[in-house]
């Protein structure tokens, strides 16, 4: 998560310099949940402070995960289990949300209750928390102070006494990599010497297995020292640092990354926010920006492939509908996680380059003119899948997407957007997105097309052939073929199922109860330890 907030600030995006990103991503995402749309009509304050509190989760709070005080860490945690919730609320992440809230479950484990009279030990086991989180949220203001800036300004459209806050983040590129070649071989090497000394104390209890417990020091010193070589990608200058106590050379460095990269790998989702749509020329006032606090309006231009097919006999035009990713209109956005659907998934890439960097969609393509049922199978077209249907000729287009809003002051300085009902934010909107149209992404096809073929045969990819369906999960190993036929069946969910979100919410509802219990039974086991 570190790495995750750094990246944004070193990009230099605009919409993470003023804090706007929100007023984007619910729209723009991959796969957006079905609260992305209600998530959406939030006022831009309230956005623009969600922006803020995703930076100070991501940078300052993750070093609290590291701290040896157990409160702290538990602060730390919570506040990262916070932000993945949210996450989960608003989109579809497969179970990455779900793996980062399990890694924070040893944070809230412990207890710090110390030696003497039960009594006395609870007065002062209470006062030690109370200064441990007054420590966090003096730390926590400190960096907010330090991170962001507040402005008040007065907008010409309004009354002359109305002002609006503008809050933007002041830390810029240089400041973020200074803090990173400084911060990290510090917080590194005391994590190592926290380590090593709660290794030590175990050691020489009268009652601990010293083998096993200098065996399980040794392999988190390990696993410390690999995970943490992605974050010298962080700064140019990071690994050559005097900090680390030596500088490393360039052939030993090569060989440090080539043999961590197996086990490590750097993270930087949503480095730069996409979907911005272009300023028009009409949106200011004697050259005042008409958006909020100051800011141009944030205009919306999600690029979406939409895939149209001659059905039949037919001369007319059809959209293909797929089951996850955006498509109709009116259709609100499904609850995909923990489920990961790979192509609606790679459709979003696909529709920020061209054909020519997807070739894949072109092979896609083939396959549905073929009839092959596994990749009609991708399609929620009951009809055509079950062989009704026959598709003749495909084409796709390029369109920008936008969701529509409800009526509201600051939606109605955005221009070209569509607004609904003032009363929809309570209840299913008649009409969910907004669509403009690009341009042609991929020509009319038809089967045996020798353009096609050429094409596909350029590209490396052989004659068209189709697997049968319940083949499907044959090449898988045998660990392999159980998570393929559960993926498979929840594939033939109806779109309306509410399998899915249930399951996601059953599942962060273990997480969270398997860590209180862990805590509740490891703090009642110190507490008849001391007694």
């Amino acid at each position: 998560m570190f790495m995750s907030g750094v990246v944004k600030v070193q990009a230099d995006c605009p919409t993470w310099q003023n804090l706007t990103a929100l007023e984007f991503h619910f729209a723009t995402q991959c796969l957006p949940g079905p609260l992305a749309w209600y998530a959406h009509q939030l006022p831009p304050l309230l956005l623009r402070l969600g922006v803020a509190a995703t930076f100070i989760v991501e940078i300052p709070a993750a070093f609290l995960l590291l701290s040896p005080s157990v409160t702290m860490r538990k602060v730390g945690a919570w506040l990262q289990v916070s932000l993945q919730v949210l996450i989960i609320l608003t989109g579809s992440y497969n179970y990455f949300n779900l793996l980062t809230m399990a890694l924070c479950l040893p944070c809230m484990v412990g207890d710090e209750s110390p030696v003497g009279h039960k009594k006395a030990r609870s007065q002062n086991s209470r006062i030690w928390n109370v200064l441990q989180l007054a420590m966090c949220t003096f730390f926590l203001s400190w960096a907010c102070k330090q991170m962001f800036s507040i402005e008040f300004i007065q907008d010409p459209t309004m009354s002359p006494r109305r002002q609006m806050m503008g809050l933007k983040l002041s830390m810029t590129k240089y400041e973020c990599n200074l803090l990173v070649e400084r911060a990290i071989p510090i917080t590194m090497t005391c994590t190592l010497i926290f380590t090593a000394v709660t290794g030590v104390r175990s050691i020489s209890k009268k009652k601990s297995n010293r083998l096993n417990t200098f065996i399980h020091v040794l392999v988190c010193c390990l696993c410390i020292s690999v995970t943490a070589v992605p974050f010298l990608d962080l700064s140019p200058n990071l690994y050559q640092s005097m900090l680390l106590g030596f500088q490393l050379r360039s052939s030993t460095w090569r060989n440090i990354r080539q043999h961590s990269s197996s086990v490590s790998h750097g993270y930087g989702l949503f480095r730069r926010m996409t979907g911005v749509g272009q300023q028009s020329t009409d949106v200011s006032t004697n050259g005042i920006p008409m958006g909020w606090a100051g800011l141009p309006p944030s205009i919306v231009a999600r690029p979406e492939i939409i895939f149209e097919a001659l059905i039949d006999d037919s001369d007319e035009w059809r959209e293909l509908s797929f089951r996850w990713k955006p498509g109709r209109i009116d259709q609100l956005p499904l609850q995909a996680a923990p489920h990961q659907p790979r192509f609606d998934w790679r459709m979003w890439f696909a529709a920020l380059g061209t054909i020519q960097h997807n070739p894949w969609l072109v092979s896609f393509t083939d396959k549905i003119l073929a009839g092959c049922p596994t990749v009609l199978d991708l399609l929620d077209e009951p009809e055509i899948a079950a062989g009704k249907h026959k598709i003749t000729r495909v084409r796709a287009n390029l369109y920008h997407y936008d969701f529509t809003r409800v009526d509201t002051e600051w939606a109605r300085r955005i221009p070209g957007v569509k607004i609904v009902d003032t009363d929809s934010f309570f209840r299913y909107p008649d009409q969910v997105w907004t669509r403009e149209f690009v341009g042609q992404y991929l020509p009319p096809l038809e089967l045996n097309n020798q353009s096609l073929r050429q094409f596909l045969q350029q590209s490396g990819y052989g004659p068209s052939i189709c697997a049968d369906s319940k083949d499907r999960c044959t090449d898988a190993g045998p660990s392999a073929q159980v998570p393929c036929q559960v993926a498979a069946s929840l594939r033939k969910l109806n779109r309306e199922s509410w399998a899915l979100p249930l399951a996601a919410l059953f599942s962060c509802c273990i997480i969270v109860w398997w860590g209180f219990s862990c805590q509740r039974n490891r703090s009642m086991q110190a507490k008849l330890k001391l007694e």
